[in-house]
């Protein structure tokens, strides 16, 4: 006689493997409904689970997910692998195990960022890139499971944050290139639904008078169209500096200035430090993101929240960075400023 398998059992429900071995598991999501259709579809097939495998599954892991919203690596730009690989790192020397899932609004409206971790028994969560728009960003907002945001402000105690203090970085580099003499800086952001966009205007906003503010979408292309079109419509004769909140969207400034003949008028600032500013010529001042000291209190600030219940919101020091394409008071170059 065929011996019946967990199989059977879920043809017999039209459920899913993974969903049957819940049942049997005990794991305290699944239906009362769900788990009287397994119970007596198991008994009619005369189904026993293996009571090894049982308690061998029903062991709880301990398991890390990291989950990247909207990955889009262009080139020279390589957060998200700096993220990826500093988190795999740091876990490499726990006995937590890490797992690594790519997201956008789509999938998020199809399945709820609880459902999703349950699913997949995530015991905490390492999280980055989300727009306050996203349904996972609004669900942090009440999230209780392990978390910890990379460069979000989520209004919620259970959820860990760190970042750089955007609105900190963005202030002194406004005020350096205030107090090298570029009385009229304009702001160019990238989208009004990125956390580190408002924060890193609001920064801009406090140190100047009267606040200029366009956007990009953090993206070099429309960067480079949005100067080329400024450049048409109201040229750039009142404007001394141009202060980009990404280093892609500076660099196309910047290239938009070479077509124009403009490189030498108008000084240029980025946020980030990615590969290409310091190879773009004029080379680029910026502030740069520690991403490796971010990934390493992402992963420690987890693990710390899991095992004892702690949670951390923190900022990672930046540092300013003097190139070619904006000059700075010389006493604050290159100086690491504590957030």
């Amino acid at each position: 006689m065929k011996k019946v398998t967990i199989k059977d059992v879920a043809l017999k429900t039209g459920l899913s493997v993974s969903s049957i071995s819940r049942v049997f598991n005990n794991y305290g999501d699944i239906s009362a409904e769900t788990i009287k259709k397994v119970t007596l579809a198991a008994k009619e097939l005369g189904y026993t689970p293996n009571s090894a495998a049982k308690q061998l599954s029903s062991k709880k892991k301990k398991i890390i997910a990291l989950i990247l919203n909207e990955i889009n690596v262009t080139r020279g730009v390589a957060m998200p692998l700096e993220i990826l690989g500093g988190v795999v790192d740091n876990l490499d020397k726990t006995d937590y195990e890490f797992v690594f899932y790519a997201t956008n609004s789509k999938k998020q409206n199809q399945k709820s960022l609880r459902q999703f971790c349950n699913e997949r028994d995530i015991t905490g969560l390492i999280i980055q890139g989300l727009r306050i728009s996203d349904p996972y960003y609004q669900e942090l907002e009440t999230f209780d499971l392990p978390t910890v945001a990379i460069d979000l402000d989520i209004k919620n105690e259970k959820v860990g944050t760190v970042s750089t203090d955007n609105t900190k970085a963005a202030f002194e580099m406004t005020q350096l290139l205030d107090k090298a003499g570029y009385q009229n800086i304009l702001f160019l952001n990238g989208t009004k639904t990125a956390t580190v966009a408002q924060a890193r205007e609001a920064g801009y906003r406090e140190a100047v008078d009267n606040a200029q503010v366009y956007y990009a979408n953090f993206s070099e292309n429309e960067a480079c169209k949005w100067a080329i079109d400024y450049a048409k419509m109201n040229n750039f004769n009142k404007i001394d500096a141009i202060f980009a909140a990404s280093d892609l969207m500076a660099i196309g400034v910047i290239k938009a200035f070479r077509m124009l003949d403009l490189e030498k008028n108008i000084a240029v600032a980025g946020f980030d430090d990615i590969t290409l500013a310091s190879y773009v010529t004029p080379s680029l001042t910026t502030v740069r993101q520690d991403m490796g000291k971010i990934s390493e209190y992402a992963v420690k600030d987890l693990i710390r929240q899991i095992e004892k219940d702690e949670i951390k919101h923190r900022f990672v020091p930046y540092q300013i960075i003097e190139r070619e394409s904006a000059r700075l008071t010389t006493d604050k170059i290159n100086t690491k400023f504590e957030a």
